[in-house]
């Protein structure tokens, strides 16, 4: 039985340094294209009954979307409560063509500062620091509600990655965006017998 991370450059960034992960990392995708178009884990991807699969999406989105569309009308937790909601859908329908996956979503990682790492103006960080904590820590809240109702499992190692004031690690980051430490990775798949 085979582990699959899905998604974006999170999946595998830190998951690169476990062995016999298979990594298929599907570019700068969003939770929000994935509610959108869906995803096909099926064709090519080698994953099979028994495997455990982990989706990993969301941080651009908190990072570089969300802020754009909040209006006086559409506060960000509607706007990610509606996001998480499609994702879900999409998410269900691509691992019911199987009978028997291990489903997992994982977290979206800590936000970091933007004084102290470099941007990329394609990818903007949108947003004060506070206010991208602020669509994390609710996506992640909503993200742990809907694993629960859908019965998938929350790969959840956000607080093993946040440093004093809340943000991404610096010592456990890739210097930018992604974390690069494996160890809590590792510490929760080996806990979670997966």
């Amino acid at each position: 039985m085979s582990i699959h991370t899905f998604g974006d450059s999170h999946s595998y960034s830190g998951w690169r340094q476990i062995p016999n992960i298979q990594i298929h990392h599907l570019g700068p995708k969003l939770c929000y294209s994935i509610g959108r178009d869906g995803i096909n884990i099926t064709d090519g991807y080698n994953v099979n009954n028994g495997d455990t699969v982990i989706f990993c999406f969301g941080e651009i989105d908190c990072r570089c979307h969300i802020h754009k569309y909040i209006t006086e009308s559409n506060d960000y937790k509607s706007i990610i409560n509606t996001i998480i909601h499609n994702y879900f859908i999409k998410i269900k329908k691509a691992v019911d063509s199987f009978d028997n996956l291990k489903t997992f979503i994982y977290n979206i990682v800590p936000p970091i500062e933007k004084y102290n790492t470099p941007e990329n103006p394609e990818y903007p960080y949108l947003g004060t620091d506070e206010e991208r904590k602020a669509y994390v820590l609710y996506f992640n809240e909503k993200l742990q509600h809907k694993c629960i109702e859908y019965n998938f499992g929350f790969f959840n190692i956000y607080n093993n990655y946040t440093d004093s004031n809340g943000f991404l690690n610096k010592s456990l980051s890739d210097g930018n965006v992604h974390i690069h430490d494996e160890t809590y990775l590792r510490q929760f798949i080996e806990n979670n017998n997966l």
